[in-house]
């Protein structure tokens, strides 16, 4: 049965796609055509600066040469690397975090709210600040290691510590909203079944393990694929921290796929990369979403 629109319905619906509209307009100039354009160029023969007018089309040639290329699956390593570090760091500090943070303490809302910023802060900005910080020679932080005799660690020049660093950077300035969304989440547990836990004389490890991580677990499964998915995001921090270096021990997919288009001029080459690494994360979350299934239904 259909139910007939009143005039007072049809202008709040009318007004509600006003609303919408330049969201819409937005996400589709911004987000849609890029995505679209890209597809296309990865198809193209446009790795100058000729125009796309001048191009042909070369079907999966681009492809081929990506997957031929010993630069893509090295930049790719390094951005799983980068992703597996990143992601327990976020989700483990995250939860420690807001479990500390559930606590009541004096101070604790003035303490959640500094938690909070660097998630806000500027990541450039923060980049120059710890670049002076982390400095071998200059920095505060080897000043300290000197003071009991020893050189320190070249903290962003050394190619076993650049990724690793960058990456735990990376994962505290993101961590935040992993704090906040789980702290939220364990606000909404019951107090009744910690006063059973406590008469039953449960430890510390069983309440999390019977009664936080279950009520809590989709939550967690939620924030995981967002983690997972900004991730392999890792481009900015990257460039303000490292910028690849050293020897390109950091240079990963994302910062490899900017230069091939704009500092190489590469731009079907790097359409094919971005394409493929498009796919990669998408098959990521397919497969975190059969991990969240079989959990669910276990």
């Amino acid at each position: 049965m259909k139910t007939k629109l009143t005039k007072s319905n049809l202008r709040d619906a009318r007004t509600g796609y006003i609303f919408i509209l330049p969201f819409v307009v937005l996400f589709a100039v911004f987000k849609v055509y890029p995505l679209i354009y890209g597809f296309a160029v990865s198809f193209l023969g446009r790795n100058s600066i000729r125009t796309v007018s001048d191009t042909t089309f070369v079907g999966l040639e681009n492809y081929v040469k990506v997957l031929q290329s010993n630069s893509f699956w090295t930049s790719l390593e390094k951005s799983f690397q980068y992703a597996l570090i990143y992601t327990v760091v976020v989700m483990v500090g995250g939860f420690l975090t807001a479990m500390l943070l559930n606590r009541k303490f004096r101070g604790r809302t003035f303490v959640r709210t500094m938690a909070y910023l660097p998630y806000v802060t500027n990541v450039i900005a923060i980049g120059i600040v710890l670049k002076y910080l982390f400095n071998p020679t200059k920095g505060p932080i080897n000043a300290i290691f000197r003071a009991f005799g020893e050189a320190g660690p070249k903290w962003f020049s050394s190619p076993d510590l650049a990724l690793p660093m960058t990456a735990i950077i990376g994962a505290w300035l993101a961590m935040a909203f992993n704090t906040i969304t789980i702290l939220a989440a364990l606000q909404d547990i019951p107090n009744d079944l910690f006063e059973v836990a406590d008469i039953e004389g449960a430890s510390g490890l069983q309440r999390i393990r019977y009664i936080v991580l279950p009520m809590i677990s989709s939550a967690l499964f939620m924030l995981l694929t967002i983690t997972v998915i900004n991730s392999f995001k890792s481009y900015t921090t990257v460039v303000s921290l490292t910028n690849g270096g050293p020897a390109s021990s950091s240079r990963v997919l994302s910062l490899q796929i900017y230069e091939d288009a704009f500092t190489y001029m590469k731009f079907s080459i790097a359409a094919a990369e971005g394409t493929l690494f498009t796919l990669i994360i998408i098959a990521f979350n397919k497969i975190l979403d059969k991990v969240r299934a079989v959990w669910e239904n276990r």
